[in-house]
């Protein structure tokens, strides 16, 4: 049985050795863009849309483009990777947006809709939780040591997923109690199979996460997410989420 997780990784940037600098993990649906991805309708509609059709959460490009170029008086380039549950044929429209929208980026992983399909596992077309920390885990892989950054939204079950790989990067989990935190987040057997393989792969030296902020889409009151604080950091928009940069020092007062 393969323990694999069906990913499309495209990555363009290469790390020196040791590298343990901060990185920037985006969500794509309801984090950068308003993508309708919680209907089938809306699920039918990605791989056919125009870059021209897509339409960013408002304020996010100008909030990517602060956060590439870093707080100071030089450019920086900050490493950004974007994760999305849509299929990899969707990479050239969402390039195409982003080149659009002047964000720069250093590469994009995909759910592989096909192969799930072919494996007759038509339910990671829409499970989350195990795809996320899947992906987050296999993108890891190239830079162990960094410091993420993560975003995403309130929509599909991002803070959880991001917390629960938070903890999984740590020494406070036991193999049995990583398993249980996974079932308890309902991540299937064969997807728990897939991360323990992966952070297998990755050893003892795992880096960290520093912040997980929670684009609330659906208008989720903040203290819903207080049981996942300090890590989680719900924020309503562009604007709270720029301050709360700023408030790190990973933005300038007046980046876009």
């Amino acid at each position: 049985m393969r323990h694999d997780y069906p990913l499309v990784l495209c990555d363009a940037r290469e790390y020196p050795p040791g590298f343990d600098g901060d990185v920037f993990v985006w969500d794509v649906d309801k984090t950068y863009l308003s993508t309708r991805f919680s209907s089938v309708r809306g699920l039918a509609r990605i791989p056919v849309e125009f870059a021209v059709d897509k339409r960013a959460v408002p304020g996010m490009p100008e909030v990517l483009r602060g956060l590439r170029r870093g707080p100071g008086p030089r450019y920086q380039g900050h490493p950004i990777y974007f994760v999305t549950a849509s299929p990899p044929q969707l990479r050239d429209v969402l390039e195409q947006k982003m080149l659009l929208d002047g964000v720069e980026h250093d590469g994009i992983t995909f759910k592989d809709w096909a192969r799930c399909l072919l494996e007759l596992r038509w339910w990671r077309l829409r499970e989350q939780v195990g795809f996320k920390v899947c992906a987050l885990l296999a993108g890891r892989l190239r830079r162990p040591r960094s410091r993420e950054h993560l975003f995403g939204d309130d929509a599909e079950r991002d803070p959880e997923a991001y917390h629960l790989y938070a903890r999984l990067l740590t020494d406070d989990l036991s193999a049995g109690e990583a398993e249980a935190e996974m079932q308890r987040a309902g991540v299937r057997a064969e997807d728990r199979r897939c991360v323990h393989a992966l952070l297998d792969r990755l050893g003892p030296d795992r880096g960290r996460v520093e912040r997980a902020y929670i684009h609330l889409e659906r208008g989720t009151p903040p203290e819903a997410w207080s049981r996942l604080a300090p890590l989680v950091v719900p924020v309503r928009g562009a604007v709270q989420l720029a301050l709360a940069l700023f408030g790190q020092g990973h933005l300038d007062p007046g980046a876009a």
